[in-house]
């Protein structure tokens, strides 16, 4: 397929992210790459929003006549309210990622459950059936829960700092999803408790993130040798909940394999081109480098 080339910056499309924060985020050099390798005219850009400022920054990209936008911690479920219509995951989760502006409509999507899906793909054997633990009641939390119950989980808990918010998700998805549910609050105990007995555990929660990455919900003692940990945290791509599961005996996932494999579908559904992947994961991992 033949792509002209236009030279101004001028004529370039916009595409984004929208969240707070967002100095950390390297989506900008995984998309301007992928843009720059096919040779396409569109501009990726990250805007720090203030959580007062959500809907106009919406309808100012629509305003723009941008192509669409990505959204980050904390508006994935926020945004909802401020697009016309949701479509597939997202009308299932209630949780936005990926808009997409088609003829002056906003369009919600979610590429995370694909990022999830396709970042524990390897490991399917091991939830088939399982019990997971996600950490977190954000928009990644629903998410990486509609994920797990496609691959195969049987029981799901979510912990959370505030119980009733945890509780209201574990409702959400008994009812929407063949599994069972259970929603606890954020205590030590709990962790300990409930970690011990699962074969999967995702951090859907920021706990880690440059520049605090020297935290982590989890120690070694608390998780299952032979069990699978992930975290959405990608920077840094190994977080301290990744070094104390290595240390536990755990096959560890970085947010990283999410984060590629999603941008690669939002990629699709913007331009309504195939992803180059390749290029786009060695963007992330050089980006990445830039924090260490």
């Amino acid at each position: 397929m033949s792509i002209p080339r236009r030279k101004s910056l001028g004529n370039k499309r916009l595409v984004g992210l929208i969240g707070r924060p967002v100095k950390h985020s390297v989506s900008p050099d995984i998309h301007n790459a992928a843009f720059d390798h096919l040779g396409l005219d569109y501009l990726y850009v990250a805007f720090e929003v203030k959580e007062d400022a959500l809907g106009p920054a919406v309808k100012g990209l629509r305003a723009l006549g941008a192509v669409g936008f990505n959204v980050t911690i904390p508006y994935k479920q926020a945004v909802v309210k401020f697009l016309d219509r949701l479509v597939d995951d997202a009308e299932v989760i209630k949780a936005v990622n990926t808009v997409v502006i088609e003829k002056d409509r906003m369009v919600g999507y979610n590429t995370d459950v694909l990022g999830v899906m396709k970042a524990l793909l390897p490991y399917k054997d091991v939830l088939n059936g399982c019990n997971a633990l996600i950490l977190g009641t954000g928009g990644g939390a629903s998410a990486a829960a509609l994920a797990l119950a496609r691959l195969g989980c049987g029981c799901i808990t979510f912990v959370g700092r505030v119980r009733s918010k945890a509780r209201r998700l574990a409702n959400f998805f008994r009812r929407r999803l063949n599994v069972s549910t259970n929603g606890l609050g954020l205590s030590a105990s709990n962790l300990s408790d409930v970690a011990k007995t699962c074969n999967v555990i995702v951090n859907a929660t920021p706990v880690g993130m440059w520049p605090n990455d020297g935290r982590s919900l989890l120690r070694k003692e608390q998780i299952r040798s032979g069990s699978v940990v992930m975290d959405m945290v990608y920077n840094p791509p190994e977080t301290l909940l990744l070094k104390e599961a290595r240390l536990a005996g755990a096959s560890c996932v970085s947010g990283l394999e999410m984060l590629v494999f999603q941008a690669a579908e939002s990629f699709r559904l913007w331009t309504s081109l195939d992803p180059p992947i390749e290029v786009m994961k060695a963007a992330a991992l050089e980006a990445v480098g830039r924090f260490a």
